[in-house]
């Protein structure tokens, strides 16, 4: 019986140290994705993510894609979206320096973090 339980607890052990590794991360530096996606359909400066419209056309994010069309085509909404892009000098900025004109933003939204996801056509 002895034997049996060190062989047990040998198991036990041996199975703790192969089920993985844990990563720590500093409080100074947060996880932020600065690059963009395949394709350059997904691109984030400074805490403005652009969207491209023509990403979410897949059936993970068919909804999202439906929405932001029905937007597209209501042009006081586009209006309403530009304008916060105009008033905002950091999504102007980030919009700028990836070649995306302000009169193709479909909408703007306020990410949990606090940062912008800028949907554009």
């Amino acid at each position: 019986m002895n034997s049996a339980v060190k062989l047990a607890l040998a198991g036990a052990m041996s199975l703790a140290s192969v089920s993985g590794v844990a990563l720590a991360q500093t409080a100074a530096e947060p996880m932020v994705d600065a690059t963009a996606t395949t394709g350059s359909t997904t691109m984030s400066t400074e805490g403005v993510n652009i969207v491209r419209l023509d990403s979410l056309d897949n059936d993970q994010d068919r909804q999202q894609h439906t929405r932001l069309e029905q937007l597209a085509n209501d042009q006081s909404a586009m209006a309403e979206a530009q304008a916060e892009v105009s008033a905002d000098p950091a999504i102007a900025q980030a919009l700028q320096a990836q070649s995306v004109e302000v009169m193709n933003v479909i909408d703007v939204e306020t990410a949990a973090n606090g940062g912008k996801v800028v949907y554009v056509k």
